[in-house]
């Protein structure tokens, strides 16, 4: 485990500790400022809809393509499969070299299903890696995905889902995972730190750390993912205020500033 600190307004840190940019999170709202709040606010939500309305059309688009192709996958297997048990059936009646032709076809039938046990094996793999990866998500994103999760076979080994069933629900864990980790999260919620439950304003760093700081700036800190959930701990002294901070800067609660921060990462 490392720790990591970054700079605060020119004054210098250990090297141990690396910066992190708060101004640009801030600096939009100031530049809007001298413009009318409706037609800033409208064109500021236009922008944000625009910008939505992409990402679901790339979404869809990938989930449609990777969709058509799985489920011609399947389709191919099956047909496969289906075709070379009808012609053993109309073998088992001819008399001439019927057993040749059928010990062919059955080790062609063999070999289908060694590729679709391989397949549900490594189907099974990606289900058992997603539910590991589960215990350490952030409790917001855990809660948005668990209908997902709740999709996963309990026994990959002994499971009536189809193939197709499995990978929609693996694929989309993954991509909503990958997604919020790509990007800062702001989330306002109880937490329990240090045994007692506080209302705090955290901000996430994709899901390797995360800060904290309740509305009123009395208490601060920063979290991390363990194998059990994820750990909160307090700060004190000048870590605590340069934390609280931090969330009053992304909250463009204050001016833009360089912000030295501490980060735990495994």
């Amino acid at each position: 485990m490392r720790l990591f600190h970054h700079r605060i307004s020119g004054c210098l840190r250990p090297a141990s500790r690396a910066p992190l940019l708060f101004a640009a999170l801030a600096v939009a709202p100031f530049l809007q400022s001298a413009e009318p709040a409706p037609l800033a606010t409208a064109r500021d939500t236009f922008k944000e809809y625009i910008e939505i309305r992409k990402l679901i059309g790339e979404e869809s688009t990938t989930w449609a393509s990777q969709q058509i192709a799985l489920a011609d996958m399947v389709a191919v297997i099956k047909a496969e499969i289906s075709q070379l048990e009808t012609t053993m059936e109309s073998l088992k009646s001819s008399a001439t070299s019927a057993d040749q032709k059928r010990a062919d076809l059955s080790s062609q039938i063999e070999a289908g299903r060694t590729t679709s046990n391989a397949f549900n094996s490594t189907i099974a793999t990606f289900e058992t890696d997603l539910k590991a990866i589960g215990l350490r998500l952030p409790e917001p994103l855990s809660a948005e995905l668990k209908p997902l999760f709740a999709r996963l076979p309990e026994n990959p080994a002994n499971t009536r889902l189809s193939y197709s069933q499995r990978l929609q629900s693996a694929i989309g864990l993954m991509a909503q995972v990958d997604k919020f980790n790509a990007d800062l999260k702001f989330v306002s919620a109880v937490q329990d730190v240090g045994g007692e439950s506080l209302e705090v304003q955290t901000i996430y760093f994709g899901l390797g750390a995360a800060l904290f700081s309740d509305a009123a700036g009395k208490y601060s800190g920063f979290g991390r993912p363990t194998a059990e959930g994820w750990k909160w701990e307090r700060a004190a002294g000048l870590e605590a205020i340069a934390i609280t901070q931090s969330v009053e800067i992304y909250l463009s609660r204050r001016s833009p500033a360089f912000v030295s921060v501490p980060l735990v990462i495994d």
